[in-house]
């Protein structure tokens, strides 16, 4: 997820610090449902806020599909 956080879209990266603090998930045939618990520090601000994620990651970890 981090990884995807960092790459996948096309926004600018640069000042905004992510960190996973957990991770809770279940394990399937063929995917992981997985719940993120992440930290988002915004550089230029200060801003810090703590959040609540979730997605279906594939078994080797080439895909992760965020959920809404």
């Amino acid at each position: 997820m981090l990884t995807r956080l960092w790459t996948e879209h096309n926004k600018d990266t640069s000042s905004i610090k992510f960190q996973i603090l957990d991770v809770n998930y279940f394990e399937d045939r063929t995917f992981f449902e997985c719940q993120f618990k992440v930290r988002m520090h915004v550089v230029s601000t200060g801003f810090d806020t703590v959040g609540m994620m979730a997605a279906r990651v594939s078994k080797d970890f080439a895909t992760a599909k965020r959920k809404m």
